[in-house]
């Protein structure tokens, strides 16, 4: 092979190399900064209590992936991007399976992508318009959502309201369950009011922030036949929190197996077990729905 041969392969070897090396995007990124929920004025859907850990990414109607709140990723885009943001949220308590929660729209922004570049990210969320709340309790109204059960109500168990530094926004009132009487196996439970004709086949959650060192059952009451069915049955167990945290607990399964025309009631139980001082907060609870 000719010196000519040799030299014409490498300089097509290192022409071939660059090209390559030019056909590589270098990304843009997007730092996913922690979200906010705006709700309505007049309190007609509840503080703006929220714990949106994970987002799904959307770039120009395309999906990027799921990440954390509070990560920087790269995307392989520049130049005017439609980004859109869904909240996921931990389905029922389960930190292992996450959903997009169906009550918040999505967050949407153009931003114009540079290389190398980092755009910041804080989403707003807000709920969608066709969602509806027959249950809201917050302790900051004049009453309360809640009644104790007589059935499961021994003297020093009470609810009390609570404005102290342990409440969910200290100087305003969350609701302190505390298990004070002498029953050692004593059992509290809360009930709401009744309510008729909630829709079947269309999503249904409570939210609820509490926290506490006692177990909190979450569960409730279906009555049909004018009356004369009546069953109770628990739907999730939420274990003690030292610190609040924030529940999604769908609940929709239990209302489309029980059929049409069923009242329900909402309680809420706690049982102090072994624990010395007993004692749970509760706030922010919610029951919503699409209409």
């Amino acid at each position: 092979m000719s010196r000519f041969s040799v030299l014409f392969i490498f300089l097509s070897l290192i022409i071939g190399l660059a090209c390559k090396k030019k056909d590589v995007m270098i990304p843009s990124y997007t730092y996913l900064a922690p979200s906010t929920l705006q709700t309505k004025f007049d309190n007609t859907q509840g503080y703006p209590s929220q714990k949106v850990e994970d987002y799904y990414v959307f770039a120009n109607g395309e999906i990027k992936g799921l990440y954390a709140v509070n990560t920087r990723i790269p995307l392989q885009q520049v130049g005017k991007t439609n980004i859109k943001i869904s909240p996921g949220v931990k389905y029922n308590g389960m930190a292992e399976q996450r959903i997009i929660y169906p009550m918040f729209n999505f967050y949407e922004k153009d931003l114009t992508l540079m290389e190398e570049q980092v755009d910041t990210i804080k989403p707003l969320f807000t709920y969608v318009e066709n969602a509806v709340f027959p249950l809201i309790e917050d302790y900051d109204g004049s009453g309360l959502a809640f009644e104790y059960n007589p059935q499961y109500k021994n003297v020093g168990d009470t609810l009390l309201k609570d404005n102290s530094a342990g409440a969910w926004l200290p100087g305003q009132f969350s609701g302190k369950v505390e298990l004070k009487s002498d029953n050692t196996s004593s059992t509290l439970e809360l009930y709401s009011k009744v309510f008729n004709n909630w829709p079947r086949f269309t999503p249904f959650y409570l939210e609820l922030d509490y926290k506490g060192n006692i177990p909190i059952v979450i569960g409730m009451y279906a009555t049909s036949n004018g009356g004369a069915d009546v069953s109770k049955f628990p739907v999730y167990v939420a274990n003690p929190k030292l610190g609040w945290n924030k529940l999604y607990l769908d609940i929709e399964s239990e209302i489309n197996q029980r059929g049409a025309g069923v009242q329900y009631r909402i309680f809420l139980s706690f049982n102090k077990g072994s624990v010395v001082n007993p004692e749970a907060w509760i706030d922010n609870l919610k029951v919503v729905y699409l209409d």
